[in-house]
């Protein structure tokens, strides 16, 4: 029997209302008189100790997660011979089931939004150690509040572990039309099956209709009709995405929601996309549609449904040409799965499994909701044509961003006006630094702080280098004038050139001119440009990209006469120096005490202190704007993490910053305003590096900026804060560097050198 209103649970929660019923008890609406707030308290009735088991591991499941687009858990409790109950944040609105029913479709920049709230939540769930599998992902379950926040609810189908593990008995459960093939029977569920199950989702709020059931898919009776014909109004490259993620092989979706997430940010449906992005939070804001969303499509000829989205079409190649690849930080090798392409061959056995439980379509049906049946049949009469799969040529020209007006100009030797079509196979580039920013959108980043006064530690350096920097007074760094190529518009990198080695390069982004400014036997890379724009660290010797230089130390390179000048002696091990904003201190990795450790030279005193404690190795120091705190990686704890350290308050015990699970970190970089932190980062379940940009306030809100083909490292921030650069390859032997906005946006190829290209650096 259920509870009735005004009932007191467990001592503490007054119930207000039922909201629901499920299969094992039911959902109330309940007030906390303790805390004077409401809540949602989900009920199971003692049935068996399977389920009994299985409502405990969703507690405890929900317990340890914390996301904007998740409810959290806040408290549970036993009542014997009664039940359990699960007690979580109440979710005020409707959920998007209901929305469609009162609608008939959702907006396009809605369901956009919607998709991409969905995307994160994935993107973390599936980051957690072990992922967590949500596994019943449908519009009931999407609940959207007044305010127009997205959350994904229920996660009594939910799966802990990776692809060996399966669900316990009873747990097993589909729901027509949006649940994929490998979910039926024994088959083994996986992060793209949460992909599939949101595809069906996005494409049921768009065309108003329940997708035909995977299982008839899979059987060949029914075929999906491409989501464009049933609703003209839908950007023919918005369907192939969301065509694409309800493949009916695991290996042919999207193999992670982040990669979904890419290409949904591609296409620019989302009002003021970059202010969501900035705050990290997707909110329905209810508009009329624009009419530049209604694109205009000639009829394209019909593909099976078994065609590859282009997403995975180099996905073999590029981790090929990536295991060959052992400078800086390579990733490491990725086990095979079943949702890989190397083991695509794999989903086969989906076919098979539905084909032997062919008899549990009987029974299913008449267990299956009539409402359910009912759009199950709608949808079939409609479906005559296969999937077309996505192809880039369809993705519409982005919406012109509100900080650069619409200028025609010519970058990487190709004209074109500054909102560049998205297309994987022609990347697009930037506005060069003709055009101008919005000052009201764009505020100078000030590159001008205070220097900190820091005491001097007792121990120091032995030597005492010739060249005073600065002469004695810290370098005072101009506040740059902001362009939408960064800042100066210049670029310093290091590149291997065929007589002399590797050596350090600048580039022009407006004119793409390069001029080559060391000639070093030995070589020389990792150049960082003064404050002052005047000058560059750099360090020699330098063969190639690597993590460590045993042998290398620091020099100071002034432009103007390209004379180099010793800062640090040789044969210590130094490297990796990084500049103070206000050019008084260099920050460097060094070798002296036979591992890891991380230096800072004086320019005032020119003198050498250890910063980060003995014995915990720690390199690449970058500087946090206001100068008083420094990044590091460190593996004190086994992987590479970010730490910091706080430099204005000597001594300093460094804390850890990064919480990425069984992913690496390398190359911190901030962004102008202290905000946020951009890193690399390899992983053991993606075979290319790629970069994530991380909320100083929020650690945990890690956002991957992955571009499909691309593999990314050593990001740089610009001084403006609008680009990042990197280093970046499609094969092996082709390093070159980008750049591209903050947002992961407008990737695009600067250098056209022959060999490998690294360690880029903006000019101030």
């Amino acid at each position: 029997m259920p509870l009735n209103a005004g009932d007191i649970l467990n001592g503490r929660y007054k119930i207000l209302s039922i909201l629901g019923q499920g299969g094992m008890g039911f959902v109330y609406h309940a007030l906390d008189t303790s805390l004077n707030i409401e809540v949602a308290i989900k009920e199971n009735i003692f049935t068996t100790q399977e389920y009994a088991e299985q409502f405990k591991r969703e507690a405890r499941l929900l317990a340890a997660l914390r996301h904007p687009n998740l409810p959290r858990v806040t408290d549970y409790f036993v009542i014997e011979q009664q039940g359990q109950y699960l007690v979580m944040d109440y979710i005020q609105g409707e959920d998007l089931k209901k929305r469609i029913e009162r609608e008939g479709r959702i907006g396009i920049a809605e369901t956009v939004t919607i998709g991409l709230a969905l995307c994160e939540a994935l993107e973390y769930l599936h980051s957690q150690d072990p992922p967590v599998i949500h596994r019943d992902i449908k519009p009931g379950n999407v609940r959207i509040t007044p305010e127009g926040h997205v959350y994904l609810v229920d996660f009594g189908l939910a799966k802990i572990g990776g692809r060996d593990q399966r669900t316990i008995t009873g747990a097993q459960a589909v729901t027509p039309g949006f649940s994929p093939p490998e979910q039926y029977g024994s088959g083994h569920t996986s992060a793209v099956s949460d992909i599939y199950s949101l595809g069906a989702t996005l494409y049921t709020a768009l065309s108003g209709e329940i997708p035909p059931d995977a299982f008839e898919r899979a059987l060949g009776q029914e075929e999906l009709k491409p989501l464009d014909e049933i609703n003209p109004e839908v950007p023919s490259a918005l369907a192939r995405i969301i065509e694409t993620a309800m493949a009916l092989q695991p290996g042919e979706r999207f193999q992670s929601a982040a990669e979904m997430k890419e290409a949904l940010l591609s296409l620019n449906l989302v009002p003021d996309q970059q202010e969501h992005l900035s705050e990290h939070e997707w909110n329905i804001a209810p508009s009329p549609q624009p009419e530049h969303w209604r694109t205009e499509t000639k009829p394209e000829p019909k593909h099976s449904e078994k065609s590859k989205p282009f997403w995975t079409s180099h996905r073999q190649k590029l981790a090929e040409a990536s295991s060959s690849e052992n400078g800086g930080n390579p990733p490491p090798p990725t086990p095979p799965s079943e949702t890989s392409p190397a083991a695509k061959g794999k989903g086969g056995r989906v076919l098979i499994l539905v084909l032997l439980i062919a008899a549990v379509l009987a029974g299913w049906r008449l267990l299956a909701p009539a409402a359910f049946l009912n759009a199950t049949q709608k949808a079939r009469a409609v479906a005559e044509t296969k999937v077309k799969p996505f192809v880039s040529q369809h993705i519409p020209s982005q919406k012109p961003t509100a900080t650069i007006s619409a200028t025609t100009t010519t970058i990487a030797g190709a004209k074109q006006t500054e909102t560049p079509t998205a297309s994987p196979t022609a990347t697009p580039a930037p506005p060069t630094a003709t055009a101008k920013p919005s000052p009201t959108t764009s505020p100078s980043p000030s590159l001008t702080p205070s220097p900190t006064k820091r005491p001097t530690p007792t121990a120091t350096a032995a030597h005492t280098p010739t060249p005073s920097v600065g002469a004695g007074k810290p370098t005072t760094a101009p506040k740059p004038t902001p362009t939408p190529l960064g800042g100066s518009g210049l670029l310093a990198f290091a590149a291997h050139t065929p007589n002399e080695g590797v050596q350090i390069f600048q580039i022009n982004l407006k004119t793409k001119a390069s001029k080559q400014l060391t000639h070093r036997d030995g070589g020389a890379c990792q150049p960082r440009w003064s404050p002052d724009g005047k000058s560059l660290l750099f360090i020699a010797p330098c063969s190639k990209n690597d993590i460590s230089y045993p042998n290398a130390q620091i020099y100071l390179l002034h432009i103007g006469s390209l004379r180099p000048k010793e800062i640090t002696p040789p044969g210590l091990g130094d490297y990796d120096p990084a500049w103070s904003p206000d050019g008084r201190y260099i920050a460097f990795t060094s070798l002296r005490d036979g591992y890891p450790r991380i230096y800072y030279f004086d320019t005032l005193t020119n003198k050498t202190h250890p910063l980060t404690p003995a014995k915990q190795n720690a390199l690449q120091p970058a500087w946090s704007p206001d100068g008083k705190t420094v990044a590091f990686i460190s593996n004190s704890k086994g992987t590479y993490r970010i730490w910091m350290i706080d430099f204005a308050s000597p001594p300093a015990k460094p804390k850890p910053f990064s919480h990425s699970g069984d992913k690496a970190n390398f190359h911190p970089s901030w962004t102008p305003d202290g905000k946020w932190l951009v890193y690399g980062q390899t992983s053991p379940a993606i075979p290319l590096p790629y970069l994530v940009k991380t909320p100083l306030n929020n650690p945990l809100l890690e956002t991957r900026l992955l571009k499909s083909g691309v593999a990314m490292r050593e990001p740089a921030v610009s001084p403006d804060g609008r680009w990042v650069a990197f280093e970046g390859w499609e094969t092996a032997q082709k390093h070159k560097i980008y750049i591209m906005r903050l947002d992961g946006s407008s990737i695009t190829p600067l250098t056209k050198h022959g060999g490998k290209v690294f360690d880029a650096d903006w000019k101030p």
